[in-house]
């Protein structure tokens, strides 16, 4: 059964339709709401994608990002339907754990190239 992958307005197209976009936009949302919980701060309402700084609106801007630039969702369907909230907090710090020290070394490697 060959699908038609949805696009919105010239995106990397990562969802087949627009309900399924709209799933993977809630479902990260309530790993952002875990992930703020678990750093100590001042809970976030989950709220709607049109309303400002609640998880959806954080996550839809985050769905949004990933399409213009990213090659691949931060998570994917998979991760996110079958990890624990606690399984997606590790794995997101994890990422962001190997994101740094990818900067640093490219740091490192680019002031080395200037001496």
């Amino acid at each position: 059964m060959n699908v038609e992958k949805y696009t919105i307005m010239g995106n990397r197209n990562f969802f087949r339709n627009e309900n399924e976009r709209n799933i993977w936009i809630k479902l990260n949302a309530e790993r952002i709401n875990y992930k703020s919980k678990m750093a100590g701060n001042e809970e976030i309402k989950m709220g709607s994608i049109n309303e400002e700084h609640t998880c959806m609106w954080i996550s839809k801007n985050q769905c949004d990002y990933d399409e213009r630039e990213s090659d691949a969702l931060r998570f994917s369907f998979e991760e996110l339907l079958m990890l624990s909230s606690a399984e997606l907090y590790r794995l997101d710090k994890e990422r962001e754990e190997e994101d740094l020290r990818k900067m640093a070394e490219k740091c490192s490697s680019e002031e080395n190239n200037i001496e």
